[in-house]
């Protein structure tokens, strides 16, 4: 058995791991370089500070022999060998641990070492309780083997696989909880958690957390496990999850939880709903039915697939949708948030460098790499993938004149899971077209060639009506970018993030990371931009000022004329969710 104890230490910001094992001969010492769900290296390895390998004692020697691996020679004998480190943790997002004064999140991915070729050894976990936090309390979807009133103590977890897969948090966190066709559910809050209408989160969570259940099992609403958590860390501005087999890390904006008395609720609170479907809906689509590839997953290296457009971006396609089925939000809603996806992918340029599959593949050095050119060389794997899922949703549908559509495929999908039991293989690249026609009976190769594999888009307007929406274009209101051809950051000071290719800013020499200081000598302020964009609009040239690496450039704008058009979307006759 492998066991791993863990001290906090908050003033510091770092965990100290004392990995407890039996070795012999050569040790191989290795932590994960990324982790599932998060398709990019992030060599967390580099946080581990201080490491030592002590035998009673005697200090063994090590040799790092790559970013991520340590070696140690043990000798003939098997020997009970500790190994310590410590490792800094303050990276605020879902992917890492985290720790200061105020709480604990602990992604053991980050903070575990595992003896290469051992992972599949049992684990025990031991928490330590820090002492200048007494009433601090664990939260985690791990199986405690013995623990305290505030669930600090033993925990065990099968294998490696399953301690990673199992986030925790520790601190003063919140709880709500609910029943979800009989499976405990919690909502652990963290963070900045202001006074919010907690029984209108706890309702509309649990109608979309049913509707999810229901729509994988229409018949038995059986869930693939025995509870579920959802970590939900508020600051505020945060936003995203990570998906784990019975639980996800979720971390938004405390604005975004629904205020009381606030009937309609808001976009933003509609958008944390999303959230949550979107995360929980893995649990089914990336968790267990997942490309095989990721079966085992390798996580030393760059694992590649051109099929994150079908697992991230039909869960895209389905988080509005079912979160709408489930009546937590409105039809309308609905179609405001897929009307922003349609905007936000035909605003990009990329679409037409970067197919759908190559989108996929190339996740690891351009989807989650902030780049300044991204709007032109990335196209996103979630927007395309969902409206490609919308219009094979529409395809499937036409074709056997609605007796099926696209949630028939991913039942299918996860039927064949479950029968396949331990020897499931996981989805092949080609094979997704002869899923969608053993599920439908609908042969959708050539869309497929055309949407996915090559740069050519659906007819959106057609889909769009096949499920009884209309689309209309409209002008852009948004005078940086219909005028400037620009994304801009800031409040007192703006700052360009972005240029649209070919728009005025870009050809008037306007850089990403030039902060905006004046148009025709008057100061750029949030608060008057629009107005002074909309005045200059009709000039053929117009003095634009800018700071760029601390020194004040003269530019010439030329304002652009044509219109930015923007897709409105509303019902037909009839609602179809």
């Amino acid at each position: 058995m492998l066991r791993y104890t863990i001290e906090l230490k908050p003033q510091a910001g770092t965990f100290l791991v004392d990995f407890e094992l039996n070795a012999q001969d050569e040790l191989l010492l290795r932590l994960p370089a990324w982790l599932p769900g998060s398709y990019m290296i992030r060599d967390m390895a580099a946080e581990i500070q201080s490491l030592e390998i002590v035998c009673g004692q005697e200090k063994l020697p090590d040799t790092k022999i790559d970013k991520s691996t340590w070696r140690v020679f043990i000798g003939e004998q098997s020997k009970s060998i500790h190994v310590r480190y410590e490792v800094f943790a303050q990276d605020t997002s879902v992917r890492r641990a985290y720790l200061d004064n105020e709480r604990a999140f602990l992604t053991f991915s980050s903070l575990c070492l595992y003896p290469v070729g051992r992972e599949e050894e049992p684990i025990e976990l031991k928490i330590k309780k820090p002492a200048d936090h007494p009433d601090w309390a664990v939260a985690t979807a791990l199986q405690p083997v013995r623990s305290n009133s505030q669930a600090f103590g033993i925990y065990r977890a099968a294998d490696y696989d399953e301690l990673i897969d199992s986030p925790m948090e520790i601190g003063l966190w919140q709880c709500i909880e609910f029943k979800a066709y009989g499976v405990p559910h919690r909502i652990i809050l963290s963070g900045k958690v202001p006074p919010f209408d907690r029984t209108r989160l706890r309702e509309d969570v649990k109608k979309c957390v049913e509707t999810v259940i229901a729509f994988f099992e229409p018949q038995s609403h059986q869930a693939p496990f025995s509870s579920y958590m959802f970590f939900l860390n508020l600051a505020e501005n945060l936003y995203g999850g990570l998906e784990h087999r019975n639980s996800c890390a979720l971390v938004a904006s405390f604005y975004d939880l629904p205020l009381a008395g606030n009937k309609n609720g808001s976009k933003n609170y509609a958008r944390l709903l999303e959230l949550f479907t979107h995360e929980y809906f893995h649990a089914w689509w990336v968790k267990r039915v997942k490309p095989a590839v990721f079966i085992p997953y390798d996580l030393t290296s760059e694992t590649y697939t051109d099929l994150l457009w079908v697992f991230e971006g039909f869960t895209s396609y389905y988080d509005a949708l079912l979160t709408a089925r489930s009546q937590a939000v409105d039809a309308d809603t609905y179609l405001k948030s897929l009307a922003a996806t349609l905007n936000r992918h035909l605003g990009g340029t990329a679409k037409k460098r970067q197919s759908l599959a190559q989108s996929s593949y190339e996740a690891w050095t351009k989807y989650y790499k902030v780049r300044t050119n991204r709007s032109r060389s990335v196209t996103s794997y979630y927007d395309k993938g969902a409206l490609v899922a919308l219009a094979l949703n529409a395809r499937i549908i036409e074709k056997t004149r609605g007796k099926k559509s696209l949630d028939d495929v991913l039942r299918f999908a996860w039927e064949q899971y479950k029968e396949a039991g331990d020897d499931y293989a996981g989805l092949d690249e080609e094979v997704i077209a002869e899923l969608i026609y053993d599920a439908t009976g609908v042969d959708v190769s050539k869309e497929l060639d055309r949407w996915v594999y090559g740069l050519e888009e659906p007819d959106y307007k057609k889909a769009l009506k096949t499920l009884g929406i209309s689309c209309e274009c409209k002008d852009s209101d948004k005078p940086e970018q219909c005028i400037l051809g620009a994304k801009l950051t800031g409040s007192d000071q703006l700052t360009v993030t972005q240029l649209e290719e070919d728009g005025a800013a870009e050809k008037a020499g306007v850089c990403v990371g030039d902060e905006l200081v004046a148009l025709d000598a008057i100061k750029i302020r949030k608060n008057n931009l629009d107005q002074l964009l909309s005045r200059y609009r009709d000039q053929k040239c117009v003095d634009l000022h800018v700071f760029r690496n601390g020194l004040l450039k003269k530019l010439s704008l030329n304002p652009k004329k044509d219109p930015i058009l923007q897709y409105e979307l509303r019902w037909r006759a009839k609602v179809r969710l």
